[in-house]
């Protein structure tokens, strides 16, 4: 309704949470994730059930011992799901804060009554619902393809949670220090596919040797991975309290150096 002339706009007064803006924040980064299914919804389940088939053909006919009962389709499933998932929450807030940065339109997060730290919860809730939404049809896919089943669902569906939101808090912070898509493809490059590689996705990390099966320890995805794992039913080799509260940890300690980067304007303002 349009103000009679010479009549002054009411004041918007907000609580302790900006919850406004916190989620028309969250449904612009959902909606862009939305607007490319085919490549983030579709593609990565594609690639999942490949996996599994050239791994199932390489390993043939006969058992794999470190698999376990289930097989080899069974042991791969979990890390498979949380490998897609995590990558998609990471890739959702990287290129989606470098993007804006090369285009210089970061002036669009910057001058609504945000906190730094509502925005760093934007971004991170966007990339996680991204994750998880990219992840669901992955673990149908497993479901149905790879015969395997869940024993754990709210288990599964807390390991999935908490793994991406810690990447995609990961992100939010590759996405304010990257300054061109080199740096934000280096880090999927040289760091994350790595690092998830060897967090357990594909053989048991007791197969790897000493210090290398020691430095996978401190890495937060392979708990992610490991929690997956018992959720479907299998054997872990970390206790699943300890799991989740590394996840919690680790997402929780993401995030609020994001939200302190942006509240001191790191590599976001001239």
């Amino acid at each position: 309704m349009a103000l009679p002339p010479g009549a002054a706009r009411p004041i918007r007064h907000y609580g302790p949470v900006n919850w406004l803006g916190l989620t028309t924040l969250f449904r612009r980064e959902f909606r862009a994730y939305l607007k490319d299914w085919l490549e983030t919804v579709v593609a990565p389940t594609f690639s999942t059930l490949i996996y599994v088939a050239v791994f199932a053909l390489a390993a043939g006919p006969d058992p794999v011992e470190w698999a376990g009962p289930g097989g080899l389709p069974h042991f791969l499933a979990p890390g498979l799901v949380i490998y897609v998932v995590v990558l998609r929450a990471a890739e959702t807030t990287v290129y989606s804060l470098t993007y804006f940065k090369i285009e210089r339109l970061l002036g669009d997060i910057l001058m609504p009554p945000l906190a730094s730290w509502e925005i760093a919860a934007g971004y991170a809730l966007a990339g996680t619902a991204a994750g998880l939404v990219t992840g669901l049809p992955c673990l149908v896919a497993m479901l149905l393809f790879a015969g395997t089943g869940i024993a754990d669902p709210a288990l599964l569906g807390l390991a999935l949670l908490l793994g991406a939101f810690l990447l995609a808090a990961a992100g939010t912070l590759v996405g304010l220090w990257a300054q061109k898509w080199d740096q934000a493809a280096a880090f999927f490059g040289f760091l994350l596919i790595p690092v998830t590689f060897l967090s357990g996705v594909f053989a048991p990390v007791a197969l790897l040797p000493g210090p290398l099966a020691g430095l996978v320890a401190l890495n937060p995805i392979y708990y992610a991975i490991d929690a997956a794992r018992i959720a479907f039913g299998g054997v872990g080799a970390e206790p699943v309290g300890r799991s989740l509260a590394v996840l919690a940890a680790s997402g929780a300690a993401l995030w609020a150096c994001s939200a302190v980067l942006i509240a001191r304007g790191w590599r976001i303002k001239p």
